[in-house]
């Protein structure tokens, strides 16, 4: 009988805890407009890759989601590493992944619109297309020259591409557009 109690309260409890996650998640995107995506870490070292990152640049990504990529960065490369994220449970995600991976990676609970890029020598996004305007011209009146901007899988509209990469080579479904303010 015990063991019945027991099963019925861990069913119970991960029931309510995929509950709360999948709430935490939908309240993050009604707050931001953008879905939370974890990506692989496949994933992240061919991005991580196509960027040539140098030691001591400053890496910015908006929406840093749960910050393994600015982790990653930061441990593989030596660069600093920033990050902005609205979404309350990939904030707090991202602080724990800090703590676990003994990072230096600065992540903030603020809108990207109202932080200062001027620092930034690369910039990481990957938004929704209806962002992409009004954040490039941000990047037009606030990155300093020679910042490249990574953004994957939408374009920046009104900005002649350095360069197209594909995460995919095979079916060449990943898009990178790559930019650099002159």
């Amino acid at each position: 009988m015990l063991l019945i109690y027991f099963l019925s309260f861990i069913f119970l409890f991960a029931l309510l805890s995929i509950f709360f996650i999948y709430l935490f998640l939908i309240l993050g995107y009604i707050s931001t407009k953008v879905l939370f995506v974890s990506s692989s870490r496949k994933f992240v070292q061919k991005i991580l890759e196509i960027m040539a990152l140098k030691e001591n640049q400053v890496l910015v990504d908006l929406g840093c989601g749960d910050g393994l990529f600015l982790i990653e960065a930061e441990k593989k490369y030596r660069v600093k590493t920033i990050g902005y994220e609205l979404s309350l449970i990939a904030f707090i995600l991202s602080k724990i992944n800090i703590f676990l991976k003994r990072a230096k990676t600065k992540i903030y609970f603020k809108n990207f619109f109202q932080a200062n890029l001027s620092e930034a020598d690369i910039i990481f996004c990957y938004l929704w297309p209806s962002l992409m305007p009004k954040l490039s011209e941000k990047f037009k009146k606030e990155l300093k020259s020679g910042t490249k901007i990574f953004s994957l899988a939408f374009p920046m509209p009104n900005w002649p591409n350095e360069r197209i990469e594909y995460l995919d080579e095979k079916n060449k479904k990943w898009k990178i557009y790559i930019y650099q303010k002159e």
